[in-house]
């Protein structure tokens, strides 16, 4: 390869990096709009919001996802660790 090609095929990959940031980015609004529906639904039902056994059951779940996507399973349940922090977050302050 050369250094022009090594410069397009970086150019080409970057491309593809941004657009997989911005489908990440989208899935993010799209769970945010479920969990504020999920906030409705358990404020009528008179639900907690923090439910750990659910909680626990994702985290399990999305790491065996990453697992076999070669993923760290760490990295993989900081990520959602993080984004259900923030879902905790957006029920209790946004749909309350």
């Amino acid at each position: 390869m050369t250094p022009a090609q090594a410069k397009a095929e970086l150019r080409r990959i970057r491309r593809g990096i941004d657009g997989v940031d911005d489908g990440v980015v989208r899935l993010l609004g799209r769970r945010r709009a479920l969990v504020l529906r999920l906030a409705k639904a358990k404020k009528v039902l008179k639900v907690p919001i923090h439910d750990r056994g659910r909680e626990s059951a994702l985290v399990e779940r999305v790491k065996r996802l990453g697992k076999a996507k070669r993923l760290n399973p760490e990295f993989v349940e900081v990520v959602f660790r993080l984004i259900v922090m923030n879902s905790k977050e957006v029920q209790y302050h946004e749909a309350r």
